[in-house]
């Protein structure tokens, strides 16, 4: 009988101190608690896309982009992979790029996570026919100026663009070049 009663207390003792531990007040339910209701922040992404171009004397161009995600948020989302290419723009002075061609170029699947400030680069060499040199000129018998606009854009694949969070920007996801030459009349 000692023995019984002898645990008794230290079972009652036992009792009541998991039952206030039960009760008692986590310190993360303290921490989570929002003084004055303040709007928590937001962290979105900002897909932007950048662009260099790279001339040769014989009428070759390397194009490199650079496409990075400038906000504070990473960017995720699995039905949507980033989608960045190339597209060159060709037109004839007087006529203006809306009365040119439109090639794209190097679809590249860039995944479907960009953390915050990191970047990818893709590149593309591109071969101009006809060329003749780099700049602007009269037109001659032999030559015609003519307009390349290169570019890089980055979209969301799939049938939706980027919400306004996973892209916080829209306005720097495409950069262009302009570059004149002159090309040969055959």
């Amino acid at each position: 009988m000692k023995s019984s009663s002898s645990r008794i207390p230290w079972l009652g003792a036992a009792a009541l101190g998991f039952g206030l531990l039960a009760v008692w007040p986590s310190a993360p339910a303290a921490q989570i608690v929002n003084p004055g209701n303040k709007k928590i922040p937001v962290l979105c992404s900002d897909i932007v896309s950048r662009l260099s171009v790279q001339k040769s004397p014989d009428g070759t161009v390397v194009l490199t982009g650079r496409v990075c995600n400038g906000g504070p948020g990473g960017y995720s989302n699995a039905t949507g992979a980033l989608d960045a290419y190339f597209m060159i723009y060709t037109w004839y002075p007087p006529k203006t790029p809306a009365q040119g061609t439109l090639d794209s170029y190097q679809h590249t699947d860039l995944g479907t996570t960009l953390k915050a400030q990191d970047c990818k680069t893709i590149t593309y060499t591109f071969k101009i026919d006809n060329f003749s040199r780099w700049g602007t000129f009269p037109p001659s018998a032999t030559e015609r100026q003519g307009m390349k606009e290169f570019c890089i854009q980055v979209q969301k694949k799939g049938p939706h663009g980027f919400t306004s969070c996973e892209d916080s920007n829209m306005n720097n996801t495409t950069e262009c070049i302009d570059v004149p030459f002159m090309e040969k009349i055959k």
